[in-house]
C-alpha cells in the first residue's frame, strides 16, 4: 500500500501541478498540512480532479476539523470552518458569519455533493456566501443566508 505523500505526488505530477505548490508537497510531513496546502489550491484542485475522490475517501476522510467533509448527509449541522470542501456530501447544513472570528466561510462542492445551505442564525440580517460549485453539485439557498455561487468547471 503506498503512502498518502506518495500517492499525492505521483498525483502531482501526472496532472500537472505548478513547481512552487509541488516543491511545498514535498516538504509537507503530516496529513494536517496537507489539507491546509490542498485548500490553498482547492481551485485548481477541484478543475483538475486532484488528488481523485479516492485518495480523499481513503487518507483523508474524517478530518472535518480541518474543513474536509467526505461522504456525509448533514442534518443541519454547523459548519465553522473558513474554507470548507464537501466531497460527495448531502442534507442541510448551517453557516454564515463567525461574529468571533469576523470570518464568512467560503464552500466548495465537489463529487456530487448537494447541499441546502441555511443561516447560522448569528445575525439579524442574511449574510451572503460564496459558494463554489463543481459540474454535478447543486447547492440550494436555504432560510437566513444568500448565496453567490461561483461555477467549477471539471476536468
Amino acid at each position: 500500500m503506498q503512502d498518502w505523500k506518495d500517492i499525492l505526488i505521483e498525483r502531482a505530477k501526472e496532472q500537472g501541478m505548478c513547481r512552487e505548490n509541488f516543491t511545498a508537497l514535498e516538504r509537507l510531513s503530516d496529513r494536517r498540512s496537507a489539507v491546509a496546502l490542498y485548500k490553498k489550491t482547492v481551485d485548481w484542485a477541484l478543475e483538475n480532479g486532484y488528488p481523485g475522490l479516492d485518495v480523499i475517501r481513503e487518507h483523508f476522510n474524517g478530518m472535518e476539523q480541518d474543513g474536509i467533509y467526505v461522504d456525509l448527509d448533514f442534518k443541519y449541522d454547523e459548519v465553522v470552518s473558513q474554507v470548507a470542501v464537501f466531497h460527495n456530501c448531502s442534507g442541510t447544513i448551517r453557516t454564515g458569519l463567525n461574529v468571533e472570528t469576523a470570518v464568512i466561510p467560503m464552500l466548495y462542492l465537489a463529487n456530487g455533493s448537494r447541499l441546502v445551505i441555511d443561516g447560522n442564525g448569528r445575525t439579524d440580517w442574511a449574510v451572503t456566501v460564496p459558494v463554489y460549485v463543481c459540474d454535478g453539485c447543486e447547492a440550494v439557498q436555504g432560510k437566513g443566508v444568500r448565496l453567490k455561487i461561483y461555477r467549477i468547471k471539471t476536468s
